[in-house]
């Protein structure tokens, strides 16, 4: 089948995945900032990864991108050493970081890419379906035709 244009719009409701983006950064916002006296520096990208990684599958890149250029200020800020405080960053923050960034958007991207191809095999099985059901109608009033009787000739 010929690759499907149309294949870009299998998300019908990207406006509404960018409130979503905004909601679930705040959502996992909240459930970091609730375990940091537990975990304090350890896994600062967890649960943010795990909300762009579920609005890239539901709502598409634009939104999951919104989610990581969101979330990394606020990684930075709160959940890396020194807390609070945007002053000192070392190489391994920056590492950190970049490694954060091109994960993510990298998931973001075959997590696209792979619901493009969804819409698409989606789309050639009610393609097939309809053709399979005109082939099936032309078949039986080719059948038709050839039981009835000729017309008279005069």
């Amino acid at each position: 089948m010929k690759h499907n244009l149309n294949a870009k719009r299998w998300c019908s409701n990207k406006h509404v995945g960018y409130i979503n983006a905004c909601i679930g950064v705040f959502f996992a916002f909240c459930v970091r900032l609730a375990l940091q006296p537990h975990i304090e520096d350890a896994m600062p990208l967890f649960f943010f990864q795990i909300n762009t990684i579920l609005i890239a599958f539901f709502f598409g890149t634009g939104p999951a991108l919104l989610t990581l250029v969101l979330s990394i200020p606020l990684i930075s800020y709160f959940f890396m050493a020194p807390f609070g405080s945007f002053t000192v960053v070392d190489s391994r923050d920056i590492t950190t970081l970049i490694v954060y960034a091109t994960y993510t958007a990298l998931v973001c991207f075959l997590v696209e890419w792979l619901r493009r191809e969804q819409y698409n095999a989606k789309m050639a099985v009610l393609v097939s379906d309809s053709r399979f059901k005109l082939m099936v109608e032309g078949d039986n009033k080719i059948r038709e035709l050839l039981k009835s009787p000729p017309p008279p000739q005069t």
